[in-house]
Order: structure tokens, then sequence, then C-alpha cells
């Protein structure tokens, strides 16, 4: 998902709250949009590269002309089940940990959309755990 689209709809959730929650509504965008930056953390493990432009390009571009391959499987560390719950119960206790999951959903939402009518699959591990016994697991 194009990170324009997810800046969007934190700008339209951010707007809609921020009469109730002021500037703290900014978390939004840490949740919606900066989480992102783990497509960065596994291009710079993966690669050893720490050029940003170009692993927008890979991220953009280069993995939707070879079908998803590379990163299918791979783990995205803000892109998990487990860290959703994560911040979810800690949203029950912190209003910038709540402002930050508002945005999360509204990223995985759109993720989910995205993976489910565009590219009709997921490419990337979407929990910590299955990630880690796919790892343990040998291939046959």
């Amino acid at each position: 998902m194009r990170t324009s689209i997810h800046a969007i709809v934190c700008v339209i959730l951010a707007a809609a709250l921020y009469p109730f929650y002021k500037l703290s509504v900014l978390w939004i965008f840490a949740g919606g949009v900066l989480i992102d930056i783990d497509h960065y953390l596994w291009y710079i493990s993966r690669f050893k590269k720490y050029n940003l432009k170009e692993c927008y390009h890979y991220c953009a571009v280069e993995t939707f002309k070879d079908n998803w391959k590379e990163v299918t499987g791979a783990l995205f560390i803000f892109h998990n089940f487990e860290f959703l719950v994560s911040v979810s119960a800690l949203s029950f206790y912190s209003t910038p940990a709540f402002l930050f999951t508002v945005g999360l959903l509204s990223h995985y939402l759109l993720d989910f959309i995205w993976h489910a009518y565009d590219i009709k699959k997921p490419t990337h591990a979407l929990s910590f755990l299955w990630w880690l016994v796919k790892r343990k697991t040998p291939k046959h």
C-alpha cells in the first residue's frame, strides 16, 4: 500500500479526533505511517544497504515485479499479530498508545484490503510466532 494512502487516512482520522485529543493525534501518524520503518529495517538486514531511496524503490517497484517472492514469509516487526496485541493492551492505559493503535489499525486495515483485492495473497509473516516456527521447520 502506498505511503500516501496511509497518510491521507491518518489525516482524516486525526482531523476527526483532534477536538478530543488535540496534538496527541500525531500518535495516529506514528501508528499509521511510521510503522513502515520495519520495511527499511528488513531491507537493511537483507541487503546490508542503508539507502532509504533505494529501499523505497525496492519495496514499491521491485517486489511488485517479482510478485513479492523475495518478501513472502519475511518478518516485518511492526506488521504482525503480536505487535497489535501488545499495543492494544497498552491502549487501555495510555492515550498516546490508544491513538497509536488507532493509526495502526487503519494501517493494517488498508494493508489487508490491498492484499485481499489487489495482490490476492499475504506478502509477509502475519505472526512472529508463526514466523519462528516456520523458520525452524525443516524443508523437504
